[in-house]
């Protein structure tokens, strides 16, 4: 490991390849810190919906949580009059997201001044600054939430292309419980389809998404605290949870200095700007 945390060589490897997986880069406590953190902004939000005091729709609470927190449920299952158990409760949660470094003090301090920083950093380069960051959650032995081969520059478009995602495992990741897949080189295609957050999810806003074979695709099984760095533009999926273990992942998406997202993207950069992998700003 060099002084920031990166393995050797990782930044030829990310640059010829797309991605790079870097070893240990949290400790196992802070992974549980996270984790607790969570869990408390779930239990916050859960009692909110059950009051009415929040909305519960997914695509508009996708648009809310550019700039807040959201905790997007379980729908009821096909001919479910009610769920089996309370709606509102951390087993029926897909995700959390995505300001998570905004309004909360310890995802703030992973994704503003941590050892996930100095990557992220070292990746993008001097003045990189952080679009967006949420936890996708994968609730045992479920299929609600599985991705097919994306790019994430295809929602979050910069011009020059600058995105990079940090993909922080919170759990062990493994094929059982649905790790991430990345198509190695991937990147070299350059960008597919473009999206735009519509009323009922995202919609082609031109483009078309290359074939991808799965086949020459490459899993990466990891520990908690291992975090892959994975370029905007590198195809990559992950298979639903087959396993009775919870899959946890802290996703952070920056953006290199002199980069601006496109009309198109689903985030839009705030007047103050975003703020910086090194900042040090008081939360909201």
């Amino acid at each position: 490991m060099n002084a920031k945390g990166l393995p050797e060589g990782a930044l030829g490897r990310f640059e010829r390849e797309g991605y790079v997986v870097c070893p240990g880069l949290l400790a196992p406590s802070a992974c549980e810190a996270l984790n607790a953190a969570l869990s408390r902004i779930i239990e916050r939000a859960g009692d909110e919906h059950a009051r009415g005091a929040r909305a519960d729709d997914f695509w508009r609470q996708m648009s809310r949580s550019a700039g807040a927190i959201e905790v997007f449920w379980m729908p009821p299952l096909p001919g479910e009059a009610a769920p089996a158990e309370p709606r509102f409760v951390e087993a029926r949660v897909m995700r959390v997201g995505h300001a998570l470094h905004l309004h909360d003090e310890a995802f703030a301090a992973a994704a503003r001044r941590s050892p996930i920083t100095a990557a992220l950093a070292e990746i993008l380069g001097a003045g990189a600054r952080i679009v967006q960051s949420a936890v996708v959650y994968k609730q045992p032995m479920s299929d609600l939430v599985q991705f097919g081969f994306h790019q994430d520059a295809a929602y979050l478009t910069s011009e020059p292309p600058a995105l990079a995602l940090a993909f922080v495992a919170l759990d062990d990741a493994d094929a059982e419980n649905g790790a991430l897949m990345v198509a190695p080189g991937s990147h070299r295609l350059g960008l597919g389809e473009r999206l735009r957050l519509g009323a009922a999810g995202f919609e082609r806003d031109g483009g078309r998404a290359h074939r991808i074979d799965r086949a020459r695709s490459v899993l990466l099984p990891m520990r908690r605290g291992d975090v892959a760095l994975v370029h905007g533009l590198t195809y990559h999926a992950s298979d639903p949870n087959r396993s009775a273990r919870p899959r946890r992942a802290l996703i952070v998406h920056a953006l290199g200095a002199g980069a601006r997202l496109l009309p198109s993207s689903w985030v839009e950069e705030p007047e103050e700007g975003f703020v910086p992998l090194t900042g040090e700003s008081a939360l909201a």
